[in-house]
C-alpha cells in the first residue's frame, strides 16, 4: 500500500503523445531525416511512455539515450526521477527531481514529486515550501496532487483542521486519483470523531481506481463497526475477503468478523 500511495501521488498526468511537455514527436508530413531535437522529444515521448506502463528499466535505457544527445533538459530529469522511483531508488529519485527545477525552477509536477519524497524522508519543512508553490500554481493541470499530498504532510503532523482543509480542496479540484484524497480525509474525520463524515469519505475512497487497495476497504468497516452498524460492517468484511483472498487484509477481515458482535 505504501509503494503503491507514493508513486500515485508524485506522477503527473501524461498525454499519450507527452503533448503537454513537448506536443507529438512526428507527423505525416515530417522529413526522413530527423534531427537531434525531434530526436530527443521522441525519445522522450517513449521513456514517458514506459514510466506511465511501469517499465521502469525501459524508461532507463531510453534516458540514457535523451542524456547522449543533451543533458540539459527539465523534463528528462523529472522521468528519471519517476523510473528511480519505480525501482525504489529513492535518493537517485530525489536528486534527479532537484536537478530538474534547478533547471526549471516554476516546474510544479517536478516540485510535487520532490515534495512527495521529502514528506516520505520526514523533511516537512522543504516538502511543505514545494508543496505549496505547486498546489498554488494556476497553470499546474494535476493541483490535486500537491493539494493531496499537503494534506498527508499536516496529518502526519497532527495539523487536522489543515489536513482537512487541503484534502478538501483536493476533492473539489477532481482528479484520477482523487479518491486518495477522500481516503485521507476520512482518516481525519475518523481521528476527530466525525464518523458519519468518514464513512462517507471511506465509501468514495474504495471505488475507482482505488478499489484495489486494502487498507481502504479495511478503514470502512472499521468505521462501520465504530458506528455500530454491525451488519454492513459483516458484510464489508466479506467483501474484502472475496476481493484479497490469502492476503493480509482477509487475515484481517476474518479477525474483524470474529469480533464484531
Amino acid at each position: 500500500m505504501k509503494t503503491a500511495l507514493r508513486r500515485f501521488f508524485v506522477v503527473a498526468s501524461f498525454s499519450s503523445c507527452f503533448f503537454i511537455l513537448f506536443g507529438c514527436a512526428s507527423s505525416p508530413n515530417t522529413s526522413k531525416s530527423v534531427s537531434k531535437q525531434e530526436r530527443t522529444k521522441m525519445l522522450l515521448s517513449i521513456a514517458a511512455a514506459n514510466v506511465t506502463e511501469n517499465d521502469t528499466t525501459g524508461a532507463l535505457q531510453v534516458l540514457g539515450q535523451v542524456h547522449e544527445l543533451d543533458d540539459g533538459i527539465p523534463e528528462e530529469y523529472y522521468l528519471y526521477a519517476l523510473a528511480y522511483l519505480g525501482k525504489n531508488e529513492i535518493k537517485l529519485a530525489t536528486d534527479s527531481a532537484r536537478h530538474a527545477i534547478q533547471l526549471a525552477p516554476q516546474y510544479s509536477a517536478a516540485k510535487n514529486t520532490l515534495g512527495k519524497l521529502l514528506l516520505d524522508q520526514g523533511k516537512y519543512a522543504e516538502a511543505e515550501k514545494l508543496l505549496l508553490e505547486a498546489a498554488k500554481d494556476l497553470l499546474f493541470r494535476d493541483t490535486y496532487l500537491p493539494k493531496t499530498n499537503l494534506g498527508i504532510l499536516y496529518y502526519q503532523k497532527g495539523a487536522l483542521e489543515t489536513a482537512d482543509t487541503w484534502l478538501s480542496h483536493a476533492i473539489k479540484d477532481g482528479g484520477a486519483l482523487v479518491c486518495l484524497a477522500y481516503y485521507y480525509r476520512g482518516k481525519v474525520r475518523s481521528d476527530t470523531n466525525r464518523l458519519l463524515e468518514a464513512e462517507r469519505d471511506f465509501s468514495q475512497s474504495s471505488r475507482g481506481g482505488c478499489s484495489g487497495m486494502s487498507d481502504t476497504h479495511i478503514a470502512f468497516g472499521k468505521t462501520l463497526i465504530r458506528e455500530k452498524k454491525y451488519d454492513q460492517a459483516r458484510a464489508k468484511f466479506i467483501e474484502i475477503q472475496r476481493l484479497f483472498p490469502s492476503s493480509d487484509a482477509s487475515d484481517q477481515a476474518t479477525q474483524y468478523l470474529r469480533e464484531i458482535p
